[in-house]
């Protein structure tokens, strides 16, 4: 263990990090890079996009959009992730999927709209013992 030498070094020494090799930046991405027909919904907090994947959210929302996915950049004060999160989702397989299960999402108080849906799970976390949970888990792939 390294210690700090001078009384402020102490917190540099504990905000270095190593550097994310490239195969760990993949790894964090892979719940957006994995959104398509069968994954309607991925999501990132902001802060590991930044901090760990070392992108701008808006970089990986760009490369999203260019793979045909739409994105919701929700920040702290609307989402429920602490420092806010990036939503990438195919809005076609997220739209067939809410419409196939149309009763149950409407009974768990979700909205049918690809949109507001993202916009909603955003905001309001669910426990495991929610009726949305299952749905919730769906779209992400789960």
């Amino acid at each position: 263990m390294e210690l700090a030498s001078q009384p402020n070094e102490g917190r540099l020494l504990m905000a270095r990090r190593p550097e994310p090799s490239e195969d760990e930046r993949q790894t964090l991405l892979r719940s957006l890079t994995e959104v398509g027909p069968s994954k309607p919904v991925g999501y990132l907090p902001l802060y590991t996009i930044k901090d760990f994947v070392q992108l701008t959210p808006e970089a990986v929302a760009a490369a999203a959009t260019a793979r045909g996915l739409a994105t919701a950049q929700f920040g702290p004060k609307v989402c429920r992730i602490k420092s806010g999160a990036l939503y990438v989702y195919h809005r076609e397989a997220l739209a067939n999927l809410l419409q196939a299960r149309a009763e149950p999402i409407s009974a768990a108080g979700l909205p049918l709209d690809p949109d507001r849906f993202v916009a909603y799970i955003a905001a309001v976390w669910f426990g495991e013992d929610h009726p949305a949970h299952p749905i919730i888990a769906t779209v992400f792939g789960d």
